[in-house]
Formats: C-alpha cells, structure tokens, sequence
C-alpha cells in the first residue's frame, strides 16, 4: 500500500431533490486500500459510488480519479463494478456462463472482432479463480443466485481493473459463496494491489479484511478506529460521533 490517492472527494455536495443527502462530504482512497462503507440502509452509500462511476454528477465540490477531475476522466475501463442482485437481471437470461464473462472483454477485443486464444484463457481464468470453469457452458439462468453473484464477480475481474467497487457483494447469497467472495477480494487486494471499495452491511466480516472502514450515517462520513468500530459491531451504527475521527460531514 502507498499514499497515492486514487480518488479524492473534496467537499462534495449532492441531492436528488433540492434537499442534500451529502452534505460535504471529503476522503480519499489510496491505491491498495481495502475500504468497506457501512451504514445504515438509505443513507447515501450507494450514491457515492455512483458518483464515483460518473453515474451522478455532485452538486457542489470536486471529484478527482487518478488525480483527473471526474468529468474529465475517460478510462473508465480502470474500474470494475459489481452492482448489488446482479443476478436478479437474469433470471431469464439466454447467455451461457461463459458468453456472460466475455461480454466484458471488449477493451480487448476491440469492435467487430472475434475473441483470440488469449482473450478466452483470461475468461476461463477468471471463472476458476471464482469455481465456476466447469460451469461455463451452462445457462446462466439456470445457475444459483450464489453462482450467478460469482459469475458476475469473474465477469467484473477479466477486464483487469485497478480500482474494483463493489455494492452489497454478498446480499443475499449462501454462506459459502460469501466466504468464498472476501476470500478472493482480499487475495485480489493484497496480492494483485487491486485497490477495493465496497459498500456491505457485514461489518464483522468486512472488519477483517479492510484497511479502512467509513461509516456514513446522518449527513456524517467517518473513518473509524478500532475502538469505534467494536461500538459498531455492538451497537449497529448507533454511537456517538466523534469530532477527531469526522472526515465529512455537515
């Protein structure tokens, strides 16, 4: 890990309504950071990650990506997203596993082109990486909830993204899918530097693999410490605020 900042918010302001929901809100994410956001449903996690994909554009303040100022910045290839139920989309999906993960090898393969040998070894990788190779001619559709979530995962991987975001990963999947998914996250991090934002309600689990754990709750983001995030495991995010740790907020 370095003190590279690879995304910056800076007094960021943003509302749907004319009524903000973030409310000067600044941090940053060094490359190699594992950060988990926590907090309770509605509070505004999910939009900072989209304000972090360029999905939403902030009212007030400055967003940077890799030290570009977020409306300017077009390597979106560097980021992979893995969006919360993915696997709800597919229910009746016709792709096979294996089409599924090659759908996201266009940087590669470039426009009207057919997939080379080395394009199709990265699919297959990135499906044993997540156990599901024996699966790649099945119809998706057919799969699990827990292995459609892997599929996504390895389809999010094969692009080689440098920052990888990631909503509620492990909503509403099997336990062994889940220690399966933050096993890899933290193999992906540590020993292929994938820097890792992801917004989770598994606040023990995401505990023990982050480098840094934020909490947004009530127009507040804090990074906590160990002392504050034992109060969380305790109390679900209900603790006092503390005005050395407040690294955005109103």
């Amino acid at each position: 890990m370095n003190n590279n900042k690879i995304i910056e918010f800076n007094k960021v302001y943003f509302g749907y309504t004319s009524e903000y929901i973030l409310k000067n809100i600044s941090f940053s994410v060094n490359e190699g950071d594992f950060v988990s956001i926590i907090g309770s449903n509605g509070a505004g996690k999910s939009t900072i990650l989209k304000l972090i994909l360029g999905e939403l554009n902030q009212n007030k303040g400055e967003i940077k990506i890799f030290g570009d100022d977020i409306k300017k910045f077009n390597r979106l290839y560097c980021i992979g997203y893995l969006e919360q139920n993915a696997y709800y989309k597919v229910l009746n999906f016709p792709a096979t596993v294996y089409e599924t993960v090659m759908s996201n090898m266009f940087c590669d393969i470039g426009l009207f082109k057919f997939p080379n040998k080395n394009c199709r070894a990265k699919v297959i990788e990135s499906l044993r990486l997540l156990g599901m190779e024996k699966y790649s001619k099945r119809t998706i559709s057919k799969l699990s909830g827990g292995q459609i979530q892997r599929v996504f995962l390895a389809r999010t991987l094969v692009a080689n993204p440098k920052i990888l975001i990631l909503d509620e990963p492990t909503n509403g999947v099997d336990s062994e899918t889940v220690d399966i998914i933050y096993n890899i996250l933290s193999d992906l991090n540590k020993n292929k530097n994938i820097s890792i934002i992801m917004v989770t309600h598994d606040i023990e689990k995401a505990s023990k693999i982050s480098s840094k754990i934020f909490c947004f709750e009530e127009g507040n983001l804090m990074e906590l410490d160990k002392e504050q995030l034992e109060l969380e495991l305790s109390h679900k995010h209900k603790h006092p605020h503390s005005n050395n740790s407040n690294i955005g907020g109103i």
